[in-house]
């Protein structure tokens, strides 16, 4: 199995997030998600949530709403709880992980978020829970506040938490002019001879936030008083945005900030322009030090050299840099990211756009171990899209909107990947219907079409594709040798076992002359030759088959690969089917905690290995515990896959087997 396009591998499923109901004591207190930290002149405001109630902080960009947030969060509970929620996708991953540290178990996404849910709503274990930057109305993904709860809400939006019990609406505003001057006297705290001009620095500024905290930051890094930073700000050339007076106001504490910045750290300001396009909420530090960036920058510039440069424009108030998290991660305004989007050329855009999209793909690991991690990825891509979408469509798609799409699948939202793929088609036929691109995502369309069960869906849209490859392609392009890969796949699924093998054994001189013997793709081709070898009748063959291709697939790929577990499988299952129950019972008990290990207990290749682990023991007697596993892997499938897909069916027909022979 295989996606197509560049370094994408849809057909490779990893491990994601999932549940499998065990339980343990839970240590208190306990903090989920990256909290950020204090401002230097941070001003107290409101009153922070009593319990059952909800608190939803409201007002425009620059107000300090996610400080205050801040704030009320360090003042504790025992269970706080952090989440951004620009997005849906968003707050389903941040109520993942909190039932994961909750419980100390992972689970599939839907019922995770019912398990914390439930939990919020029916314990007495005092809790408080933010939602940062809330966009969307989040319907079915609010918390019933218990008498124990409390929540705090960020928006731009004054109906976004509507529907929540106890909600006590703040509408946030400027700083009062003694609380401008009160921030401004903190910066200066060591040196209170420069806070002289404050007040009317503060009425230049509009008393807003963000500006005063920016002018602040320059004038502690400089040495300045605030009158001497004003006579900079009014001999400042105002290259303002397009917008508001706010706006004006930030455009030139940014000029000013972003100056010193580079003066101090000449990577400063790249690095500045790439935060500038991805998700305010929090870009993963490892994308923005990742080999293509750093490529992007002075020549020779090192990791180091980057955190450094991350490092001053923290020191000036431009980003926030959290490095306590788990995840490490880059906060920027989005007022300042719009300060910096709005002084990029289209030609500096379309450049920054591709080295942010190369940084995302380089940080995605090929395995994911970390939810969290997986998510931000998808929120930075999701960012990007909206930033410079054209910049990533055209001439061609880039391949980390492929990767997202298929990180959704990956991590068991297969229905929320074949959705994905739907609209990323569209909007892609839209621009160039006969790009690479659009084949790309039709190959991947088709895939996840067959992950949901539609293997004859699947087959028919592989059958359309494949003329159009060649036809743009050539016949021996490696994304048509895939697509072939794939229709022989579907064609064995759909019934015709002889016409797959057929298929199979035709396309593997093609591979192995235009790729070589040890590509993973000819490998693959070998794998779908023994499988279908033994569907044709002939087990003794199929077994064979296998056990050559693990002794290639141990030394190309390492013991740990999901194909080489894969070929275990196998292994396993033809031992069986060639009359070997002992060691094919053996071959899976083997197995089954490496790839517990490697992909997770509830992935579906896991899945299969449970079920087929299952049947062998109650054919060796254990009819009991059979009849118990496959409860267990049914409950699975039917959460991780649908209630309908052809291997929930398979679990469910071979359950009532062993429920007849245990009565």
């Amino acid at each position: 199995m295989g996606s197509v396009g560049k370094a994408v591998q849809a057909g490779t499923i990893h491990g994601g997030v999932h549940l499998n109901g065990a339980s343990r004591d839970l240590t208190l207190p306990c903090w989920f998600g990256p909290i950020p930290p204090p401002a230097k002149g941070f001003q107290r405001r409101g009153q922070a949530p009593g319990p059952g109630e909800c608190v939803v902080l409201c007002g425009m960009g620059g107000l300090g709403k996610t400080q205050l947030a801040a704030e009320y969060a360090r003042a504790g509970a025992e269970v706080v709880a952090w989440i951004t929620a620009a997005s849906r996708d968003d707050v389903v991953s941040g109520l993942v992980g909190l039932a994961a540290q909750l419980s100390g178990v992972t689970e599939d996404p839907d019922r995770a978020v019912a398990w914390v849910l439930s939990w919020l709503a029916t314990t007495d274990t005092p809790w408080l829970l933010v939602f940062d930057d809330v966009w969307d109305t989040l319907d079915g993904l609010w918390p019933t506040l218990s008498p124990a709860g409390r929540m705090v809400v960020t928006t731009r939006r004054q109906d976004a938490a509507a529907h929540v019990d106890g909600r006590r609406l703040v509408a946030m505003g400027l700083f009062t002019p003694a609380q401008s001057q009160a921030c401004l006297a903190g910066y200066h705290a060591d040196r209170p001879h420069l806070v002289d001009g404050a007040e009317e620095l503060a009425v230049e500024l509009g008393h807003l936030p963000l500006a005063i905290g920016q002018a602040g930051a320059y004038m502690a890094d400089r040495r300045l008083s605030c009158a001497q930073y004003l006579a900079r700000w009014r001999t400042r050339e105002l290259e303002t945005l397009s917008g508001t007076e706010t706006d004006r106001t930030v455009a030139v504490t940014w000029s000013l900030s972003v100056e010193r910045a580079v003066e101090l750290e000449p990577a400063a300001g790249p690095l500045l322009r790439l935060a500038a396009l991805l998700d305010p909420n929090g870009i993963p530090l490892s994308v923005l030090t990742s080999p293509p960036v750093l490529n992007h920058l002075t020549a020779g510039t090192t990791e180091e050299d980057a955190w450094d440069a991350l490092a001053c424009l923290d020191r000036l108030s431009l980003i926030t840099l959290d490095e306590r998290s788990d995840t490490a991660t880059v906060r920027v305004h989005a007022l300042v990211q719009r300060a910096t989007r709005e002084r990029l050329s289209d030609t500096e855009l379309a450049a920054t756009a591709q080295v942010a999209a190369d940084a995302l793909l380089a940080a995605w690991p090929r395995i994911e171990l970390d939810a969290r991690l997986g998510a931000a990825l998808r929120a930075n891509t999701a960012a990007l899209a909206t930033t410079a979408r054209a910049h990533l469509q055209q001439p061609d798609i880039h391949v980390v909107l492929i990767r997202a799409g298929n990180n959704l699948g990956e991590i068991g939202q297969v229905a929320r990947a074949f959705t994905y793929f739907t609209h990323l088609h569209a909007a892609m036929t839209q621009l160039s219907p006969d790009s690479h691109g659009v084949l790309v995502i039709r190959h991947n369309l088709a895939y996840w079409r067959a992950q949901t069960g539609d293997a004859a869906g699947a087959f028919a849209d592989l059958e359309t594709l494949l003329p159009e490859q060649i036809r743009l392609l050539g016949r021996d392009h490696p994304d048509a040798l895939t697509t072939r890969h794939n229709l022989a796949q579907w064609r064995g699924r759909t019934g015709d076992a002889a016409g797959a093998l057929a298929d199979y054994e035709a396309l593997l001189p093609d591979r192995t002359r235009v790729l070589g013997p040890d590509h993973r793709d000819t490998l693959l081709t070998r794998y779908g030759i023994a499988y279908w070898r033994g569907k044709t009748g002939d087990p003794t063959g199929a077994l064979a088959d296998h056990e050559v291709l693990l002794a290639d697939r141990i030394r190309v790929l390492g013991p740990d690969h999901p194909d080489t577990l894969a070929t275990r499988h196998s292994i396993a299952y033809w031992l069986g089917e060639s009359g070997d129950a002992a060691g094919a019972l053996a071959e899976y008990e083997t197995l089954l905690p490496d790839k517990i290990r490697v992909m997770g207990p509830e992935h579906p290749d896991t899945l299969l290995t449970r079920h087929n682990l299952a049947q062998r023991r109650g054919i060796a007697g254990d009819r009991a515990g059979t009849r118990a596993e496959l409860e267990a892997v049914l409950d699975a499938r039917s959460r991780v896959l649908g209630p309908d897909h052809p291997d929930t069916l398979l679990t469910r027909q071979e359950l009532a087997h062993w429920q007849r022979e245990t009565k």
